[in-house]
Order: structure tokens, then C-alpha cells, then sequence
């Protein structure tokens, strides 16, 4: 299955609407209305070390295609402001495409808080998005989005090679769709099909809400980090910190001293690592154990929403513990057979995402949205 088309090599990549979800009988609704043949379009991913861009072309060789006219990646520690980097862009992509026109429509993805689809302050960036800057120094519409409200857009854009389907369920082409991403955080958005056709992404922080914990061993664990923290919320638990969280409770939960404990510490990429090769039971069980609360916020989610669009697990964790994944954790407890409502569960499609650039990928399809 599939919701769109990006092909993988850079400079000469096509995005075409593909009819894997319905997306190519819906096309106009997704992809705007009258444009003409080959406008312009930008996308952002706005990084805390990186400022990637891409330029797109509508239509340059058969209307309803996109091809990626260039891509670049410029450190942040480069340029003073994300204007300036915007503007060297700017000069690069008159230098590339000999055609090149002022972008139609604009959108980047950024780590902060979003005022109005405008304006963002960085959260690990001395750097403001403003898209009324945007408009004062290139002429160019522009929208600023939060990065996992891209990712959620993504979702509509991603090809069926960078997914890996978990559970097929009961796919509905017009059902809401849940998109979880543990990482350094844990994003969460829902994306509801409108009356005038096409997705739109709602953002939450459901994250930064109580753990729900489910068993003995879950409950201690809620214990540990609220004696820690003064309480426990889910972020605690399912994302990179949460993993070293899960770590030091499994040592503690083993009988360990504090001392003890502290002296067999990890990082999260040691813990994935000694998973991902089996050199560490404990490390085992603690992935196990973060991949099984993924699967159950991702069951309730889906419960909560209904979710028949599916539910998507983005975020830079889960791909790289896939190898772990495989054993079924994850699905086991997205499924929730001793559940009430185990069949409704059953119904939900889950997929995880296994690309990187989905983002990039979410401020692309936004873009081309907004050409309409």
C-alpha cells in the first residue's frame, strides 16, 4: 500500500500521485486545483544542526507529476538566520535551474512552537522561521509548520518502499489516521478527512500525558520514574531518555544498589545497540519493553480515533530497533487480545515508517497543496 510516489535518487526524482490508498482518484483534492505546468515549489526540514531544502517541479513533463529540480543540506551554524540560509538557497537554485522562477508556495518544517502557520522561535536554534519575512525578502508564500505536523502530512506522501506494514487491518481511505513518533521526544498528531476532500493534520502533545501502565512490572516501572520525576508521564517511557529510563529501572527492578545501578548506565544508542546484537539481555528487555508501551499507546490511539486510516509509527527509534520489532512485541500489545474491543483493535492498520526524510517529505506535500 501506498500513498504516493517519491522515488529515491536525488535531482531527478518524480513525485506522482499513486492510487494505492485512493490518492490518485483524489488527486486534485490533494494536489490543488488549475495549476499550471511547471510552477515551483520549496520544502524545509529546519534541524537543530541542518537545514535541508528541496526545490520541486509541478508538472514539467506530464501534468500531475513532481520532480525534484535540487536538494540541498546547508549546517545551521553556517548562517546567522534561516533567512539567510533560505537566500543561499535561493542563489544555488538559480545556479542549477536554468528555468528557475520564484517558488508559488512554500513550507517548512521546524522544532518549536507554530504561531498561526507563520511564525516559530526554535526550540534548539537561536533562529525565527517568519514567513512574512520570507514574503519581504523573496517574495515567496510561505508556510511554517511543526515538524510533526509534516511528519503527519508525510504520512500522505511517503512511498510503500519506506514502510513496513505491521498489521494489515481494515484500511478505509478516508478514516483518521494516528501518527506516533518516538525519538528524542515523542510526537504525536491525528489527520481527519475533510468535507471538501484532503487530510488535515491535528497536532497533540498526548505524549506529555500519564503513562498508562498495564501489569506489575509496568506499574513498578510508573513508581520508579514518578520517585524520580515526581510523576510519570508516557514521553517518560517511550523515546530515547525513556529507553535509559526503562534501563535503570531493569537495574534496579533486578536488585541492584543505587551505586550499582549507576555504575552500569547506558546511553540510548548503547542500549539499542547491545539489543539490536544480543550482547545484553537486560538491554534486550528494556527494548522489548519500550517497543510493547509503543504498541499499546498505539492500540489506544487507534481506539481513541478510530483509526481505520491506520496508525503510523514515525521517529527515529523504532527503525533502527526493527530487528527486535520482528519478534512481535509490539504488535502483541498494539492488538490487546485480552481487550473488550480487541476486534475493533484488529480492524486498525499499523505501519511503521522506516525513512528519515518524512518530514522533508510532509513540507513537499504542503507545498504542492498550496500551489492550488
Amino acid at each position: 500500500r501506498t500513498e504516493g510516489g517519491r522515488g529515491a535518487a536525488p535531482e531527478a526524482m518524480s513525485f506522482q500521485p499513486s492510487g494505492g490508498f485512493g490518492f490518485g482518484s483524489r488527486r486534485s483534492s490533494h494536489f490543488g486545483r488549475c495549476r499550471a505546468v511547471g510552477d515551483y515549489f520549496v520544502a524545509g526540514d529546519i534541524g537543530g544542526t541542518n537545514a535541508r531544502f528541496e526545490l520541486w517541479r509541478q508538472g514539467a513533463e506530464r501534468a500531475g507529476t513532481m520532480e525534484l529540480v535540487v536538494k540541498k543540506k546547508y549546517p545551521t551554524a553556517d548562517h546567522a538566520t534561516f533567512v539567510d540560509a533560505l537566500l543561499q538557497f535561493d542563489e544555488d537554485c538559480k545556479a542549477t535551474a536554468s528555468e528557475f522562477a520564484a517558488p508559488r508556495s512554500s513550507a517548512f518544517a521546524v522544532a518549536g512552537v507554530v504561531v498561526d502557520h507563520k511564525l516559530c522561535d526554535m526550540t534548539n536554534l537561536h533562529w525565527k522561521v517568519d514567513a512574512d519575512e520570507v514574503a519581504d525578502r523573496l517574495q515567496w508564500p510561505s508556510t511554517v509548520l511543526n515538524d510533526f505536523e509534516a511528519v503527519g502530512y508525510g504520512v500522505l506522501a511517503v512511498s510503500q518502499e519506506d514502510t513496513h506494514v505491521l498489521h494489515d487491518g481494515a484500511f478505509s481511505a478516508t478514516g483518521p489516521k494516528v501518527v506516533l513518533g518516538p525519538g528524542t521526544g515523542f510526537g504525536q498528531a491525528q489527520l481527519f478527512w475533510g468535507e471538501g476532500g484532503g487530510y488535515t493534520v491535528m497536532p497533540s502533545e498526548g505524549a506529555h500525558g500519564d503513562f498508562g501502565a498495564r501489569g506489575a512490572k509496568q506499574r513498578r516501572l510508573s513508581a520508579f520514574v514518578e520517585s524520580r520525576e515526581g510523576y510519570c508521564e508516557l514521553e517518560h517511557v517511550c523515546c530515547g531518555p525513556g529507553l535509559e529510563n526503562i534501563h535503570d529501572f531493569l537495574l534496579r527492578d533486578g536488585g541492584l544498589s543505587e551505586v550499582e545501578a549507576q555504575a552500569r548506565r547506558r546511553t540510548a544508542p548503547e542500549i539499542s545497540e547491545a539489543a539490536i546484537n544480543g550482547s545484553d539481555d537486560l538491554c534486550v528487555e528494556a527494548a522489548e519493553l519500550l517497543l510493547t508501551i509503543l504498541g499499546q499507546e498505539a492500540g489506544n490511539w487507534g481506539l481513541r480515533s478510530l483509526a481505520r486510516g491506520g496508525v503510523y509509527i514515525a521517529g527515529g527509534i523504532t527503525p533502527k530497533l526493527l530487528p527486535i520489532l520482528e519478534n512481535g512485541c509490539l504488535k502483541r500489545a498494539f492488538l490487546h487480545e485480552d481487550s473488550r474491543f480487541s476486534k475493533v483493535i484488529d480492524s486498525i492498520p499499523l505501519t511503521l515508517i522506516t525513512t528519515d526524510d518524512i518530514g522533508l517529505a510532509g513540507a513537499a506535500f504542503y507545498a504542492s497543496r498550496e500551489l492550488g
